[in-house]
């Protein structure tokens, strides 16, 4: 049985170089006082995955025991890639806005940011949202799997196994959409540079690329640990059914016996022996 004490300390040595590394690309994008919507919206992003990351951080030592050692290392190497996605993007926004200072661009990185680095910026943000649902996943199974444990699996508890199901599920599928999206525009860029001359709009397709093929790795990772949850919700909900299954009753011989299962309370009548 896995250690969940050694789980936890597992997770939060990936999630706490991750909050920094939100922290420090939201600091990065509010220094922007004059930034484009796409920016905006970024930051949006960037906030709402630093909340799942928090609330990564707050699950408890013995929630992650029933997720399993393999739920905490997919969480750990998904969490890791998108580390790495947000120092790149900080590095790479950093050059983006080299010719601005005081919290305002200049016109040269407004036209940067806010046209020629839209692929890129899209792609980081499509990243953070898989991030955000990802994790967001990880945490309400934590939470419903506790529920499981300390409760009576109630009528309402299989509803919401089943939601958790449903929502998983779809997480993966829109998974799956994106990596064959991504598999598409990888091959377009690759058209688009091929046999050209290494000038600044070849460089600014390879950069593209380079991101895409981050972003394909990030939520191929989140996809093999959407999978992961799957299990873990299916497996629920075969729990709850299994205990919620009601005890058949059957009568002996010609109708003459009596049989049945566990009975709370008194028996009244009910005549014994035969007819």
């Amino acid at each position: 049985m896995p250690d969940p004490f050694g789980i936890t300390a597992g997770v939060v040595g990936v999630t706490v170089p991750a909050l920094n590394a939100t922290r420090r690309l939201l600091v990065d994008l509010q220094n922007i006082k004059d930034a484009p919507d796409t920016v905006q919206r970024l930051r949006d992003d960037v906030r709402s995955v630093d909340m799942a990351l928090t609330s990564l951080g707050a699950v408890k030592d013995q929630d992650w025991e029933p997720l399993g050692a393999s739920v905490a290392e997919e969480a750990k190497t998904t969490i890791s890639i998108y580390t790495s996605a947000c120092e790149q993007f900080s590095t790479d926004l950093q050059r983006w806005t080299r010719h601005s200072g005081n919290g305002k661009l200049a016109w040269q990185d407004r036209a940067n940011v806010g046209f020629f680095k839209q692929g890129e910026i899209k792609a980081m943000s499509e990243q953070l949202q898989n991030c955000k649902v990802t994790i967001n996943s990880v945490v309400s199974m934590a939470t419903l799997y506790s529920s499981i444990r300390h409760t009576h699996i109630t009528e309402e508890t299989k509803r919401t196994i089943s939601t958790k199901q449903f929502e998983i599920k779809s997480a993966v599928d829109a998974a799956d959409g994106q990596l064959r999206a991504l598999g598409n525009r990888v091959e377009e860029l690759k058209l688009a540079t091929y046999d050209q001359q290494v000038d600044e709009s070849t460089m600014s397709h390879a950069e593209a690329l380079r991101q895409l093929e981050e972003e394909r790795k990030a939520i191929t990772a989140s996809r093999k640990l959407l999978a992961e949850l799957l299990s873990k919700a299916q497996e629920a909900k075969a729990a709850a059914d299994n205990q919620g299954r009601s005890i058949s009753v059957t009568f002996g011989y010609n109708n003459s016996g009596f049989q049945a299962g566990t009975i709370d309370g008194g028996v009244s009548g009910i005549s014994f022996g035969g007819k």
